[in-house]
């Protein structure tokens, strides 16, 4: 008797603990992603000792991760790609003035113009930006209520 009862909190906790890392997935927008950090360290140093159900659950969340990681620096590629644009253009837009010094740079907005690839990295860098907060929002929302229904995840949570 006293076997089960601990064997049963300590599945109530690994339970808390899984619902705990979809909190830090979902928290990981607000906070530049260092809880999604947490929580991946946490969901592989328990998916081997978790009974199935809970293993599913370590794994959508560690794939959760991955994904959220991977849509992240695609959207800080873009960033760059856009950036680096953006100066160049800038750069280009000053030359014509003849500036010596910081102070006597002026640069007329009106005569600004962007390339395709400056305005698609642009747009990419919103899209990417927008799947990356979709996903870590949408993505724990999921996991913690299947987890809260006592379901599991994916084709790892069956036999």
């Amino acid at each position: 008797m006293a076997n089960q009862a601990i064997g049963s909190r300590a599945g109530e906790s690994a339970r808390n603990l899984a619902m705990i890392n979809y909190g830090l997935l979902f928290a990981s927008v607000f906070f530049a992603g260092l809880p999604a950090l947490i929580a991946v360290i946490i969901a592989y140093s328990q998916r081997d000792e978790a009974p199935l159900e809970l293993r599913s659950h370590h794994d959508f969340q560690i794939r959760i991760f991955w994904v959220g990681l991977a849509l992240t620096l695609l959207a800080a590629a873009s960033v760059l790609g856009a950036a680096i644009g953006l100066v160049g253009e800038l750069f280009e837009a000053s030359r014509g003035g003849g500036w010596t010094t910081l102070g006597d740079l002026r640069i007329e907005v009106a005569k600004l113009s962007f390339d395709g690839a400056t305005v698609l990295m642009g747009g990419l860098a919103a899209i990417f930006s927008f799947l990356a907060c979709l996903w870590l929002a949408a993505a724990p929302a999921v996991g913690f209520i299947r987890l809260a229904s006592a379901q599991g995840m994916g084709h790892s949570a069956r036999p």
